[in-house]
């Protein structure tokens, strides 16, 4: 192909993703269903089918009669075009099928993401939002890569500890026995007020499912295996929009108490933060650090000194923090006008947030819970003792007993799949790797990939509305390649019309005055110079490079390059250096070499330019002999009355 097929939009064609929903009908009845504004064939094209197509999709463009009028022909080609397609083959295509294949799998995660989880998230996220958490969590880390001794360790290490606060032991006392520590610190421990959207998704689904005082089984995250206590909860306090006047810890704190000084004696704020705040990137928006909330960024000492100032005193009292000394101005407390801005609001923090990730991974996920996916880890553990007692193997190599490769590996939904369906994965993607490097972590990529492989179809049988947006992405590549082995493709056409038109046209296919010339570029002057030097003392622009020259050097002599600097060369004189110019970011002279006279092209130069000038003549041609083997007929009186119709109806 000459251009992609996914370039289906830049065909020319009005239409691209159409949804042709009128044409299901394989025999024509002799009278025309009530409202048929076309026929295509043996197929009828309904006003509805009509509309909805010039619409595109969007529920909310305007249309008028005359635009519905206008389209039909138009439409109607397309749905000629279609058929014309289908009868050549190209639906059995194999770079078509490929293709459709491709769309198809990442429209149907972008369909999972828009029509499920993304509003099943909301909802959820929608709930959490009004709350805010305390807790404490013991965590014992593991490698999300960890070996199955490792794991089972770790599991078991965080289930005694569990018993043990069931038993009376504190959470202080956990942490420190049980939880890891890193850089002299726990990993374990307090955790500050947060909210919603702050910390990864299997550590907020399990407190957010939590009664107060309640301890969690243990939680599996990226980090490892933690335990958490429920300690408070609480309303959410609205965020705070924050400007303030800082200086620093080991700074002269009489300068925090000079600047309250100044506010209480009318100075303007703008004029006490440039004086005395020493945050120099607030200085310059007025002190402003943006929105403060639990949860946030800062320092959990810092937000409550935040959070519970008085919101309607002009200033604060100078406060001081883990950063040094501030005094706070709060500029606002967020707020909405409506239900529909609180929710806008919360979906970009949704979006935004740890726990929610819009992409094919997050899709997996959410399908492998959605329908319960079972992995069958006896069965694939028997798999993995099996190699284990091998020598040396590779996985191509590799073969198992009937018995074990018909045992069921995992499953969901309808699908089952067995150890040998997961010894081919291995083979499709670890194939030339030996029984000795397998990891456990492979199976669950395995997993991960069975639902991959079969997304299209568990969207279909969800979602059986999803078949018009990929048929209507299918008929676009069609009739894309269609259109370009009928109109647009120099290798499917007659040569013959071509010599015969430039036979007939042979003063249209002329060359100008055409300039020989050498352009030669540097981002740097001095190299330009250098290579400038170069070419005066008689040498050829074209051993610059082999010399070592760091400049760009190209010739040209068709004169297709319009514009500037190129108009400089109709002021030279052969032999001659042009005067310095930028192009394309780069500075450059030109070398001329020789005006070359006008003269006719041969049909080889003008190939090119005789099959533009036949292309619509070509493509007209085509659609007559689609309208004639279709026999496509238009009825726009109809379109009018059903519009005018349309129009009455209440």
């Amino acid at each position: 192909m000459t251009r992609s097929l996914l370039s289906c939009s830049i065909l020319g064609l009005t239409i691209v993703t159409l949804a042709c929903s009128g044409s299901k009908n394989s025999t024509s009845p002799k009278t025309p269903p009530l409202g048929t504004v076309g026929i295509v064939g043996d197929q009828y094209v309904s006003y509805g089918e009509l509309k909805d197509n010039f619409m595109s999709g969007s529920i909310e463009q305007e249309y008028t009669e005359d635009d519905l009028v206008e389209f039909l022909p138009i439409y109607l080609d397309y749905r000629g075009k279609i058929l014309d397609a289908k009868t050549a083959g190209y639906y059995a295509d194999e770079r078509i099928k490929d293709e459709y294949e491709l769309y198809s799998k990442q429209a149907a995660y972008a369909f999972w993401m828009e029509q499920e989880i993304k509003p099943t998230r909301f909802n959820e996220f929608k709930e959490r939002y009004d709350y805010q958490l305390k807790s404490k969590h013991v965590l014992i880390a593991l490698a999300p890569n960890a070996s199955p001794e490792d794991t089972l360790e770790a599991y078991n290490r965080i289930i005694t500890a569990r018993n043990e606060y069931l038993a009376g032991t504190s959470m202080e006392e956990l942490d420190a026995k049980y939880s890891t520590s890193r850089n002299g610190r726990s990993m374990g421990g307090e955790l500050p007020w947060f909210s919603v959207g702050t910390t990864v998704p299997e550590f907020e689904d399990a407190l957010y499912a939590l009664e107060v005082g309640e301890l969690s089984m243990p939680v599996r995250t990226q980090f490892g295996y933690h335990i958490i206590l429920l300690e408070e909860k609480r309303d959410r306090y609205p965020e705070r929009e924050v400007s303030h006047i800082f200086i620093r810890r080991n700074s002269d704190q009489s300068k925090i108490d000079e600047a309250f000084k100044k506010l209480n004696l009318d100075t303007n704020w703008n004029d006490a933060v440039r004086e005395f705040s020493e945050d120099t990137p607030s200085i310059q928006n007025n002190g402003y650090i943006g929105w403060v909330n639990y949860g946030s960024r800062y320092d959990a000492a810092f937000i409550d000194s935040v959070m519970n100032l008085n919101k309607n005193n002009p200033f604060s009292k100078p406060i001081q923090s883990v950063y040094g000394h501030h005094i706070f101005r709060i500029d606002s407390v967020r707020s909405f006008k409506d239900e529909s801005v609180r929710d806008e609001y919360i979906m970009q923090l949704l979006e935004d947030s740890d726990s929610f990730q819009q992409n094919n991974a997050y899709v997996v996920r959410y399908l492998l819970e959605k329908y319960n996916a079972t992995e069958f880890n006896s069965n694939v553990s028997a798999f993995a003792d099996f190699i284990g007692q091998l020598d040396t193997t590779s996985f191509n190599d590799l073969g198992i007993s009937d018995s074990l490769a018909t045992l069921t590996s995992t499953a969901f939904e309808t699908l089952n799949f067995t150890v040998a369906d997961y010894l081919n994965y291995l083979k499709s993607n670890y194939g030339s790797q030996t029984n000795v490097q397998y990891s456990p972590n492979w199976f669950n990529n395995f997993t991960q990939a069975v639902v991959d492989e079969n997304l299209t179809t568990l969207t279909l049988n969800e979602y059986p509305e999803f078949s018009t947006q990929i048929k209507s992405y299918q008929d676009g590549l069609v009739v894309y390649q269609i259109n370009e082995d009928s109109v647009w493709s120099n290798a499917t056409i007659d040569t013959t019309i071509l010599l015969a038109n430039y036979e007939n046209n042979l003063e249209e296919y002329q060359y100008d005055d055409r300039y020989y010339y050498y352009m030669i570029t540097s981002s740097r002057d001095t190299s330009l110079d250098r290579a400038i030097e170069f070419v005066e003392a008689g040498n050829s622009p074209d051993s610059l490079f082999a010399r070592g020259f760091r400049v760009g050097v190209t010739s040209d002599s068709t004169g297709i390059f319009q514009g500037d600097p190129f108009t400089l060369l109709a002021e030279m004189e052969p032999g001659t250096i042009s005067e310095r110019f930028e192009y394309s970011g780069r500075k450059g002279h030109f070398l001329l070499v020789e005006v070359l006279p006008s003269r006719r092209m041969t049909f080889e130069e003008a190939f090119n330019r005789l099959s533009s000038d036949y292309q619509p003549t070509r493509e007209q041609k085509w659609l007559e002999r689609i309208r004639k083997v279709y026999k496509l007929q238009s009825f726009p009186a109809i379109v009018r009355a059903q519009y005018q119709a349309e129009q009455k109806t209440p």
